[in-house]
């Protein structure tokens, strides 16, 4: 098997399992039919940029650096949002963000860390923070789906 053919089987397996090990790699390697080394599977890893992540059921496991992005730092900044976040208001290209003392850090961490396309800067205070969108359309989208976290 080729190295690509082999790296898309292991996003593939990394997805559908929860595969904590090298060893457990391996095996589900070696059950779909690739016979590969332990030192073949570790520059998989290293060149797939996989990590190792604690998933919903507490879980160790190997995801996608993307797949955290997208999930677990998601999840982080609704908590955040439910959190710290007492009003939002667009004005224009911009939402203007009011939280709890010091949580406007907070939430602006959360927020740079899911890296949304739609969000172009975002500025922090110690208990407000400024959201700037690309287009007005875009800063209304995103002001309702900050609503939307705060339920």
């Amino acid at each position: 098997m080729k190295k690509n053919q082999r790296q898309s089987l292991i996003r593939q397996l990394i997805t559908e399992h929860a595969i904590g090990t090298q060893e457990e790699l391996l095996n589900h390697l070696q059950m779909n039919g690739v016979n590969a080394t332990q030192a073949t599977i570790s520059r998989d890893i290293r060149e797939l940029k996989l990590v190792k992540i604690q998933d919903e059921n507490k879980q160790i496991r190997y995801a996608l650096f993307n797949q955290q992005a997208d999930s677990l730092m998601e999840d982080r900044l609704r908590s955040a949002v439910k959190r710290e976040v007492l009003r939002i208001q667009r004005i224009q290209f911009m939402i203007v963000v009011l939280t709890e003392k010091d949580g406007a850090d907070v939430v602006t961490n959360w927020l740079d860390e899911v890296d949304y396309p739609e969000v172009a800067a975002t500025i922090a205070g110690v208990d407000t923070f400024i959201i700037i969108c690309r287009t007005e359309e875009e800063a209304q989208a995103f002001a309702e789906k900050l609503e939307q976290m705060r339920e």
